[in-house]
C-alpha cells in the first residue's frame, strides 16, 4: 500500500490515530507476558506483531510488555499448543483449532468454502459468531481466546501441471490440514494430506504433496514461491487463526488492564488481517509473476462444477452435527449473514467501528 493510502489500521499502529481504548490507570510494576508463536520474527507477520506489542507497551505506559518467544522455542505452537497456554508456559499465543481438533464442532463450519471473501471479513464474521456458537467449546480446552484471524479463501498451488480442471485434482496429494479441509479435498477427487505447515516446504519440495491449498500471502510466507510453477484462483476454504490466553493470568490482570488489552486484542487482529492476510496476498501475487509463476482462472463451469462438489459435504456436516445436537443449519446461515453484513464495509469502515468499540463476548473483561 502506497504512502499516500495508509490504511486507517496502520495509522492506529504507528501511534497517528487513537482508539477508545480504556485508559490503564494500574500504578503498579510493569506485567509481562509471554507470547508463544510459531512462526519467525523476520516474516511479514512476525513483524507486525512486534510492532502491535510495542503499541500495546506504549499506549499502557510502559506497564504491559510482551517478551515474544519465536519459532516453539517455547513450546509447540502448533500441536499442543492449548495445553502450553493453559499450563501457563506461555501466556498467549497460538492456539489453532485445526491443528488441534479434540472436542470441537461447529468451528469446522468457518471452513464451508465459498462464503467468504476476504480475511477481515470472515475474520469480523468469526467476532460475531464466537459467543453463541464456539465460545465454550473453546474455553473448555482450559484457555480463552483473545483474538482470531482466518487466512484468505484459498487457491491451488502447483510445481508440475497447470490445474485447469475440477479433474485435474484427481489422485493428487492436497494438503488440508484439518477440519472439513479434508473433506473438501477428498470432494474434489484429491487425496488429503495433514502435514504440519513447518513441514510444508519439504513435503512440496519432495513431491509428498502435491497441491498446497495455499492463500497468496501464504504462499510467499512458506516460500512455495520458489517451487511453484503455476496458481489457480480457486477460492477454496479459509483456515481460522486463533490466539488464546492463559485463564490464570486473564483473570488476575487489573481490570482496567484487562478491558485495554481486549481492546488492543481486536485492533492487533485487523492489523494481521489487512495489512497480512489482504494487502500482503497483492503484493505476493505480483512477486509471484515477476518469478514467472501462472496465475489461471478456472472456467465458470469448472468452478460452478467445484461448488457442486462440495455442497454435499456441507449438508453432511450440517447433518452430522445436528445428530450431535448441535444447530449447525442455524450456525451456517448465521454465517452467512455476518459475511454478508461486513462485506458491504471497507477495510478503514471496519477498523473505525473496532477503534470506537470491540465486539463484546470473545473473553471476560
Amino acid at each position: 500500500v502506497q504512502a499516500q493510502e495508509k490504511r486507517l489500521i496502520e495509522k492506529w499502529l504507528d501511534g497517528e490515530v487513537k482508539a477508545k481504548t480504556p485508559a490503564v490507570t494500574y500504578n503498579g510494576p510493569p506485567i509481562q507476558l509471554k507470547f508463544s508463536t510459531f512462526i519467525a520474527p523476520t516474516t511479514v507477520t512476525g513483524q507486525l506483531y512486534v510492532r502491535a506489542f510495542k503499541r500495546l507497551e506504549a499506549d499502557t505506559n510502559g506497564k504491559v510488555q510482551v517478551r515474544p518467544f519465536w519459532g516453539s522455542t517455547l513450546g509447540n505452537a502448533q500441536r499442543g499448543a492449548f495445553e502450553s497456554i493453559g499450563q501457563g508456559v506461555a501466556d498467549f499465543g497460538n492456539c489453532y483449532v485445526l491443528f488441534n481438533p479434540g472436542g470441537f464442532n461447529l468451528h469446522f463450519g468457518l471452513q464451508l468454502p465459498y462464503t467468504f471473501e476476504s480475511s477481515t471479513q470472515a475474520a469480523m464474521a468469526i467476532y460475531d459468531l464466537y459467543p453463541k456458537y464456539l465460545r465454550k467449546a473453546y474455553e473448555a480446552r482450559g484457555v480463552y481466546m483473545i483474538r482470531a484471524s482466518t487466512t484468505q479463501p484459498q487457491h491451488l498451488i502447483s510445481s508440475k501441471d497447470p490445474i485447469l480442471k475440477m479433474d485435474d485434482l484427481k489422485g493428487k496429494k492436497i494438503w488440508a490440514p484439518g477440519g472439513l479441509s479434508q473433506e473438501i479435498a477428498t470432494a474434489l477427487g484429491g487425496v488429503p494430506s495433514t502435514v504440519q505447515s513447518s513441514e510444508l516446504y519439504t513435503a512440496f519440495q519432495s513431491g509428498v504433496l502435491d497441491i498446497p491449498v495455499m492463500h497468496d500471502a501464504g504462499t510467499k510466507l512458506f516460500r512455495l514461491i520458489e517451487i511453484a510453477k503455476h496458481r489457480t484462483v480457486a477460492n477454496l476454504w479459509i483456515n481460522p487463526t486463533e490466539f488464546c490466553m492463559n485463564k490464570t493470568m486473564w483473570d488476575k490482570l487489573p481490570k482496567d488492564v484487562r478491558a485495554h488489552m481486549y481492546h488492543w486484542a481486536a485492533l492487533w487482529n485487523l492489523t494481521e488481517t489487512i495489512l497480512y492476510f489482504d494487502d500482503e496476498s497483492v503484493n505476493a501475487v505480483k512477486e509471484m509473476t515477476a518469478k514467472g509463476i501462472k496465475s489461471h482462472e478456472l472456467p465458470s463451469a469448472e468452478m460452478q462444477r467445484m461448488i457442486k462438489a462440495s455442497e454435499p459435504v456441507a449438508q453432511r456436516w450440517i447433518d452430522g452435527m445436528a445428530a450431535k445436537g448441535e444447530p449447525a443449519k442455524q450456525f451456517v446461515d448465521d454465517m452467512r449473514a455476518a459475511a454478508a453484513k461486513w462485506k458491504g464495509m471497507s477495510f478503514d469502515q471496519i477498523t473505525q467501528r473496532i477503534m470506537d468499540a470491540p465486539t463484546p463476548g470473545i473473553a471476560d473483561q
